[in-house]
């Protein structure tokens, strides 16, 4: 299924940028040239947080159980281009079965940890998944036992599949697959209609940019107490492989290379930032899912990692850590998505601040002082920066949206909308009715809207910086919420006269929602009543509010729109 756009494979196959090589088939490259060389290993903890214990695996081990089952796909009947959901912690197990996927033409859609059933219906009915796979659980969550009773809701899933043992009835076990895997042989050769670096790769549910022709006539804007509309977003392997160099060149990743990596495969940090580069630059992938910075850590250092992505928040107590081991740091890929902020580090940490533009794209960029990040530039941007001649990835433009101002946090100057384009941007084209085709972004010349707001930092050269979402929507974790669409939901408890969901942050434990409710006059409320009444309408644990307020009355603007950063400060500041 093709999904890069004629015109611009042709221009970004000029650059070089964009090619003919799909992700299993560097796999197979590496597998033949470094095929002792180590490529994946688990957390030592793994079986702590979920089943199975700690793997290793060489490049040629990799492709052996990577071929092995793609052709247990091919012989139960997924046939090239059947969409196959991955919702499975951060182990060896996973890359397996998303580059076994690549291997067999499926199309992977990542499903995030935190996702439960309510998302994964609606996410597997918008893209015709016809398989799963998954593991019995992380951390406590029962993904096998949920996925098993969304593929009973679904008559159209045909398999679930399973890694790492101990899995509930009606799972098919992969680990028969992985234990016979040298004598399972290789699958068939996928054939490919034109060039199979721009067949979907993945392909996940995300909401449109808002309506601008709309917005500009006064018909109100996306998110004023509608639920944005969502559609189907593929990306090709050149989409991704796009996405990759990024990070690969700006953080001079090699073969000798030793990544760590906490994140899922999902979205562009998981894929774009852990998976892609490791394979482009044929290294050693450590990944796992730690309970703390301290444990992310010990497994670097253990390890001997070079590299260490995490979660910009986190990011200078990793560097102190590291110093407490008496070593220094690894170069450490700092990891904004949709954050504004500014996060110093320690003076000589070496830092590679990763920003995702909306999910769409990202732009890496090295630290020359510790203490700052650098102001993102406006126009093409390749890696590394440096570099006079280096490769064009994603151009960015910042444009004034004069009817969204009123949303911008009061201490930030909102210059406009990020969009963007360029060889790592995926499009809105997956195959779908005609009524979703009317709903398309159809900018001619390419351009995404991020839903991102920036302020422009410097007119020449032009650069700006982030400054938080503009669309109504906030992202938790790997989760990007509705917030207009989860009012609806905690509206709809019962003895709840009006509701809103407020978004608060922590430094230390990251963001979160809390939930500002009016009850029912007269009602005796409970606080735990009430999140257990959320959490039974199967939504994802993201979505689960943190803290519950009771209110009189929710504060809106002359608009209607709920005032979520007033709220939020003033009863946090209540507590």
């Amino acid at each position: 299924m093709i999904v890069a756009r004629e015109d611009e494979s042709k221009i970004h196959s000029a650059t070089g940028v964009w090619g003919r090589v799909t992700l299993d088939q560097i796999v197979a490259k590496n597998a033949e040239g470094r095929g002792d060389h180590p490529a994946l290993v688990d957390f030592s903890d793994r079986a702590d947080w979920t089943h199975g214990g700690a793997e290793f695996l060489t490049w040629r081990e990799l492709q052996v159980r990577v071929d092995a089952l793609a052709a247990f796909f091919h012989a139960v009947g997924l046939a090239p281009d059947t969409v196959i959901a991955l919702q499975m912690p951060p182990t060896i197990d996973a890359v397996v079965a998303f580059l076994a996927a690549s291997r067999a033409g499926l199309v992977v859609a990542p499903l995030a940890l935190g996702s439960r059933e309510a998302e994964a219906v609606e996410t597997f009915r918008a893209l015709g998944v016809k398989a799963i796979v998954t593991v019995a659980s992380t951390a406590g969550e029962s993904h096998g036992e949920r996925l098993r009773d969304v593929a009973a809701e679904l008559f159209q899933i045909r398999f679930v599949f399973g890694a790492g043992g101990d899995l509930p009835d009606g799972l098919v076990d992969l680990r028969m697959v992985f234990d016979e895997a040298a004598t399972l042989g290789r699958p068939p050769e996928v054939v490919r209609k034109g060039n199979p670096a721009d067949h979907a790769l993945t392909v996940e549910v995300t909401g449109l940019p808002p309506d601008e022709t709309a917005a500009e006539a006064g018909a109100g804007i996306a998110g004023e107490g509608t639920p944005a509309r969502t559609l189907p977003l593929p990306r090709s392997h050149n989409h991704w492989i796009a996405t990759g160099l990024m990070t690969l060149l700006e953080g001079r990743i090699d073969a000798d290379t030793v990544l760590v990596s906490p994140y899922a495969l999902s979205g562009p940090v998981g894929i774009g930032v852990a998976l892609v580069p490791w394979l482009l630059a044929g290294a050693t992938l450590v990944t796992g899912l730690p309970a703390s910075t301290d444990r992310l850590v010990e497994e670097a250092v253990a390890a001997g990692a070079t590299h260490v992505l995490t979660p910009v928040r986190f990011a200078r107590r990793l560097i102190d850590r590291f110093s407490a081991h008496r070593r220094s740091s690894a170069v450490v890929l700092a990891v904004a998505e949709d954050t504004a902020g500014d996060w110093p580090m320690p003076l000589g940490a070496d830092v590679v601040d990763v920003t995702v533009l909306g999910g769409y794209g990202l732009v890496a960029r090295r630290r020359i002082d510790a203490a700052l990040q650098r102001a993102l530039p406006i126009g093409i941007t390749g890696a590394p920066a440096e570099t006079p001649l280096a490769p064009p990835l994603i151009e960015t433009r910042i444009k004034a949206i004069a009817q969204r101002a009123g949303q911008m946090n009061a201490a930030r100057t909102l210059g406009g909308e990020i969009q963007v384009r360029g060889a790592m941007v995926p499009h809105f084209n997956w195959p779908s009715t005609q009524q979703d085709r009317k709903h398309r972004p159809r900018d001619t010349d390419g351009w995404m809207a991020t839903g991102l707001g920036a302020r422009v930092v410097t007119a020449q050269p032009p650069a700006f910086e982030t400054a938080g979402r503009i669309d109504g929507s906030v992202r938790v974790g790997q989760s990007l919420i509705d917030l207009d669409a989860l009012d609806l939901v905690y509206r709809s408890i019962d003895g709840v006269v009006d509701a809103a969901a407020l978004v608060i942050d922590d430094e230390t434990a990251g963001g979160g929602l809390a939930a500002a409710v009016v009850p029912r006059p007269g009602l005796r409320f409970d606080a735990a009543d009430f999140v257990a009444a959320v959490e039974a309408k199967r939504v994802g644990l993201a979505k689960l509010p943190i803290r519950v307020f009771m209110v009189p009355a929710i504060a809106r603007g002359p608009s209607g729109r709920v005032l979520r950063a007033g709220m939020a400060q003033h009863l946090v500041a209540r507590g």
